[in-house]
Parts: C-alpha cells; sequence; structure tokens
C-alpha cells in the first residue's frame, strides 16, 4: 500500500513539474533541466519519507516518471490527431 501511496504522490509532483514546464515555455534548455532535477529531488524525498527504503524508493520513483511520460506523449498523440 505504501508503494501505491509514493506512487500517487509522485504522478502528482510529475504533474506539477509539467504545469511549470508549461508556464516556462519560453525559458531555455538548461533551466527545464535544472527544474527536473528539482522535481526528482522532490518526489525522491517525498517517496523515501513514505517508502523508508532508498532502493524501492528509487525503483518507484523511475516508474511513476517512465509512466508519467508514455502517459504524456500518448495523450499528446491523441489530442494531436483529433
Amino acid at each position: 500500500m505504501k508503494n501505491y501511496i509514493a506512487f500517487l504522490v509522485q504522478l502528482i509532483v510529475w504533474s506539477a513539474f509539467s504545469i511549470a514546464q508549461w508556464l516556462s515555455n519560453k525559458d531555455h534548455i538548461e533551466y527545464k533541466w535544472i527544474m527536473f532535477i528539482i522535481f526528482f529531488y522532490f518526489g525522491f524525498i517525498i517517496a523515501k519519507k513514505i517508502l523508508q527504503s532508498p532502493k524501492r524508493t528509487f525503483v518507484i520513483t523511475l516508474i511513476s516518471l517512465s509512466t508519467f511520460f508514455s502517459l504524456k506523449v500518448f495523450f499528446e498523440q491523441v489530442i494531436i490527431s483529433i
């Protein structure tokens, strides 16, 4: 159950990252990478507090990151095709 909660919280963090990235669409790519690192760290720290295990935290973070961006690409393709 803790894994699921950490996963959902990280999806919220990635959604906030997506909104922040959308709001800063005229920023340089370096600033977007810095913002990504900050959100990654933020999500990692939150999940580490929930799970109490660095290894599981890292795995859940990678799974949530790949899930979020896969769904983001999928829905962007669906919107473009409409």
